[in-house]
């Protein structure tokens, strides 16, 4: 596999070269969501009752969450339009990944037995996230 595209260090390398060929043909086009699965892939699953403090979930290859949840509190949700569906889809629970999905397909599922946390909104919160990108003109 050649690594051209992207200045993998030895360690990427040697981690990619771990995971199975259909995962690590994908690292030239996604490889942030593969070095994740490969950080990620020996770790155990979430046990069962696990209720995340921190469910973050990114779409694409967003630099900050798109959807950011603490202790059950919405606070932030900035989904971007895409055209179909998203090319990519992590999840991370207490900075941990959970899920990732590259291209409709799953790469990495440690959800185990967690349990997604039942979901408030600060009405602050949702104000601010109906009036992003509203002009006042």
């Amino acid at each position: 596999m050649s690594m051209n595209l992207y200045p993998f260090s030895k360690y990427d390398l040697r981690q990619i070269a771990k995971l199975p060929s259909d995962i690590s043909a994908l690292a030239e086009k996604y490889p942030c969501e593969i070095i994740n699965v490969a950080d990620a892939i020996d770790d155990d699953p979430f046990p069962d009752g696990y209720i995340p403090h921190i469910f973050e979930i990114y779409y694409g290859t967003s630099d900050n969450a798109n959807i950011y949840i603490v202790d059950g509190v919405l606070q932030d949700y900035n989904v971007p339009e895409f055209d179909g569906n998203t090319p990519s889809v992590s999840i991370l629970f207490d900075g941990n990944f959970a899920y990732i999905e590259v291209e409709g397909k799953e790469l990495l599922n440690k959800l185990g037995g967690a349990v997604l946390p039942h979901v408030t909104i600060n009405p602050s919160t949702l104000i601010e996230i109906l009036t992003r990108g509203v002009s006042h003109d």
